[in-house]
């Protein structure tokens, strides 16, 4: 009996040496675990999760490497910047889902053309980096950039579709165009801004005088955020006639006066707004304060002013660009009977059947369509048909060649055929750009509806149009076959141009 306790006591012992032996173990195993998880975890954060490459955290460091090695060793290195053109169309066609499948494929073919040690990133919103080391010159990298856009000239697959995409590239080289990763970083995509203006699908390489646009641009771009906010913003408004003289309406032009800048052309601006989206914005904001006007001056004319309002490829790109505008009408009280959006044939072209429903939305409603600039895109006609189109809008490049002495140039004929095919769909066709009365007269002979352009007004600000408007709709001034008197076209008047050139 007094050797059971001592036995006892050791058994217990003995129980929890093991316990406390598996409780190590346990904890080692789970310590193990979480290092694993650990290790995953960051090599995670360094992978971009659709395409499985890079990211833009993991090109930092090894750009970072690479300018180490380069400036012990003089090697030459090159930044590349590959932007998806247009890629945001993808996604709003095909849904993030759908749009990560195809930079799926994009990463693969891109992956292609570069060599072993070459590094390529996808940075997000359909853009990829490339690192190149130990090239001999820019020349080089070029030619690097050039397979990439061959890379992905065939096209790709999602589910039963098949897309085109095209890619912008911007390219700079260590040292010549940087001497640190920010600055060949921003330079890559400096180079990459200039492949999208001269209309993508291209590559370009950085150079000094690009530096000196790309500043102008980034200083010009943060005048341009803080316009709206300071009241910079104006919009005129170029009035439009009926062929007998009366006044139809107004096209609705914006205009950016700065302080230190003064007149910034809409040449110049516009794109900018574009680029940096900005447009979606000012595009709203102009939308509305040209309803809000147009609404009050329905008060004081005496028949139903039409107001003609410009969408850019962005907004029309922005999924509820057509409920911004029913907003604008309902808040400003205007006829949607009164709103007419104008759209470039270009623009209208390049949209797939899903990303016009807007159209047809907005047009149940009551607000016109009109295709602006028409005869300058594409040479298919099949679109008047299928898609709820009310005007168009001859281009002024046709206008102006009205009276060419040369019938091989005159636009005569060309512009009889498109106001028979207009008014055989039931759509009006309104002439811009119409600056002599020999036009003028041509136009009446030939069918067209509506004029606009220098010879009947330029672009007004709101009050000098209301003058305008109140002087038409009070005083019987016009002469037989529809033609104004000299004083009326003095008031119309006003000296600036439009935002995509004067008309």
């Amino acid at each position: 009996m007094p050797n059971e306790h001592p036995k006892g006591l050791d058994l217990k012992g003995f129980l929890l040496r093991i316990d406390r032996l598996d409780a190590i173990s346990r904890l080692q195993q789970a310590e193990s675990r979480i290092k694993a998880l650990e290790s995953r975890v960051e090599e995670l954060s360094l992978m971009e999760s659709a395409t499985g490459l890079p990211n833009h955290r993991h090109f930092a460091d090894r750009l970072s490497q690479a300018l180490r090695l380069a400036q012990r060793h003089g090697h030459i290195i090159s930044v590349l910047l590959v932007d998806l053109d247009r890629f945001k169309r993808v996604n709003d066609l095909l849904g993030h889902q759908g749009g990560d499948e195809v930079l799926k494929q994009v990463a693969q073919r891109l992956q292609e053309p570069l060599r072993q040690g070459d590094t390529i990133a996808c940075v997000g919103g359909g853009r990829f980096m490339v690192l190149l080391q130990e090239i001999k010159d820019i020349m080089a990298a070029a030619r690097v950039g050039q397979k990439l856009l061959e890379a992905l000239q065939a096209p790709f697959r999602a589910g039963a579709r098949e897309l085109d995409l095209t890619a912008s590239i911007g390219v700079c080289v260590y040292p010549q165009d940087g001497l640190d990763a920010q600055a060949l970083e921003a330079h890559a995509e400096s180079a990459m801004y200039r492949a999208k203006e001269r209309g993508g699908n291209r590559i370009e390489c950085f150079t000094t005088t690009l530096n000196e646009v790309s500043l102008e641009r980034q200083e010009l771009e943060s005048c341009l955020r803080e316009a709206l906010q300071n009241d910079e913003l104006q919009m005129y408004y170029q009035p439009q006639f009926f062929m007998d003289g009366r006044l139809a309406g107004a096209e609705a032009l914006l205009r950016w006066n700065h302080p230190l800048l003064g007149t910034v052309p809409p040449m110049k601006f516009i794109p900018l707004a574009e680029e940096s989206r900005l447009i979606l914005p000012i595009g709203e904001w102009a939308l509305r304060e040209a309803c809000g006007q147009m609404a009050k001056w329905q008060a004081i004319s005496p028949t139903p002013l039409l107001l003609a309002v410009n969408v850019s490829v962005l907004q029309f790109a922005n999924g509820d660009w057509d409920a911004c505008v029913a907003k604008a009408l309902a808040d400003t009280g205007l006829d949607p009977k009164c709103l007419e959006l104008e759209l470039t044939e270009s623009m209208v072209m390049r949209q797939d059947h899903e990303d016009l429903v807007p159209l047809h939305r907005l047009r149940e409603i009551g607000t016109r369509i009109a295709i602006d600039d028409f005869g300058t895109g594409y040479s298919s006609l099949s679109y008047l048909q299928r898609l709820p189109i009310t005007t168009l809008k001859l281009d002024q490049s046709f206008t102006a060649a009205l009276q060419s002495e040369d019938p091989q140039t005159s636009s005569e004929n060309i512009v009889r055929a498109v106001i028979q095919l207009a008014h055989s769909l039931h759509l009006t066709v309104v002439a811009e750009g119409v600056e002599t009365e020999g036009q003028r007269d041509m136009l009446e002979l030939l069918g067209c509806d509506c004029l606009q352009g220098f010879l009947l007004g330029r672009p007004l600000p709101a009050d000098a149009f209301e003058a305008l408007l109140e002087f038409m709709s009070t005083k019987q001034f016009l002469k037989k076959g529809g033609r104004a008197p000299e004083e009326v076209r003095v008031v119309r008047t006003s000296p600036t141009g439009r935002n995509r050139g004067s008309r």
